[in-house]
């Protein structure tokens, strides 16, 4: 048990440390910095649906969460309702229900919004008519703050997940 309870931790830790620490440089630095120019976005984007980062990134929160589960239901014996009644127990569900949150606005909002702009940002340096880069522009928009929106949601519902799984022992 001793041995499972370390690997446990270890994965979650780790596995928390890349999704949260992605989110939040992506959030505040990668996408304000590629906004500006459009035509990079759509590269950028490009190259990291090619080398598979945002399938790593949903393994990586996958593994948070069911890692957080299984050691939620070893520390409260089987989801025992007195734990939950405690600070400690309390404080985790809150953080695991963030983080699950979390991951619903990240993975089924931001992140197919932020695609979907990459892919109209390539197609709106192709485009030689002025009536549809017109529209792609719109639409480049609209996707941009939708996926904004969401990723700040995201990333605020993740930092609520790790500042509780950080504190709730000693609350």
């Amino acid at each position: 048990m001793h041995a499972e309870l370390l690997v446990l931790r270890l994965i979650h830790i780790l596995s928390a440390i890349m999704w949260v620490g992605s989110g939040l440089f992506t959030t505040f630095f990668l996408v304000p910095a590629l906004a500006s120019t459009p035509a990079v976005m759509g590269q950028v984007m490009a190259e990291l649906t090619r080398r598979r980062v945002f399938r790593t990134l949903e393994i990586a929160a996958g593994l948070a969460i069911l890692s957080g589960l299984r050691l939620l239901w070893i520390d409260s014996a089987v989801f025992s309702g007195s734990y939950f009644a405690t600070g400690t127990g309390n404080t985790f569900a809150i953080g695991g229900a963030a983080a699950v949150i979390a991951a619903v606005f990240n993975f089924g909002v931001a992140r197919p919004a932020m695609v979907r702009a990459g892919a109209i940002a390539a197609t709106l340096t192709a485009s030689a008519d002025a009536a549809e880069k017109a529209l792609l522009a719109q639409e480049l928009d609209r996707l941009r703050k939708r996926g904004t929106i969401a990723a700040m949601l995201a990333v605020s519902f993740g930092i609520l997940a790790a500042s509780a799984m950080a504190v709730a022992r000693y609350v």
